[in-house]
């Protein structure tokens, strides 16, 4: 029996019983064939692949590193965001009030002494180490397949 038989008398059954879209997404993943797949059935100007060397470290198209990277920017806005809630910042050193002759209160306010304070919360919060980043970038490609 030649492989076009074989290919041919395996189609046949699927049809036989009724194999629906998710249970085919099932074998092919079972099969090992998934990349293989949406390699040959997405346009390769669609295909974005992360190299390092000569080694595909990931392949993405165009929409899944669109979703990607938003998923990224999105978890980075909450880490700052939680970081600077929870920073304390002592807003004391930053404000100056001075009475005037005049009985006028001046304000003045060091608003570069913000910035560099709620810079240094959100890189505290925020861990840009290999592994760290890395651990990350595995945990939203996980979390993207599950959906």
């Amino acid at each position: 029996m030649t492989n076009q038989n074989i290919a041919d008398s395996i189609i046949k059954l699927l049809f036989e019983v009724g194999v629906d879209g998710e249970t085919m997404e099932y074998i092919i993943d079972k099969l090992g064939m998934r990349d293989q797949m949406i390699k040959q059935l997405t346009p390769q100007d669609d295909i974005v692949e992360l190299e390092r060397g000569e080694e595909v470290m990931a392949s993405f198209t165009r929409q899944q590193l669109i979703e990607y990277t938003r998923e990224i920017q999105e978890r980075c806005k909450l880490a700052a965001t939680e970081a600077v809630k929870n920073a304390g910042i002592d807003f004391d050193d930053m404000v100056e009030l001075e009475l005037d002759y005049d009985k006028q209160i001046s304000v003045e306010f060091d608003e570069d002494s913000l910035y560099r304070e709620i810079e240094c919360v959100i890189d505290d919060a925020v861990e840009t180490d290999d592994d760290s980043v890395f651990d990350e970038a595995t945990n939203v490609i996980t979390f993207m397949s599950k959906r």
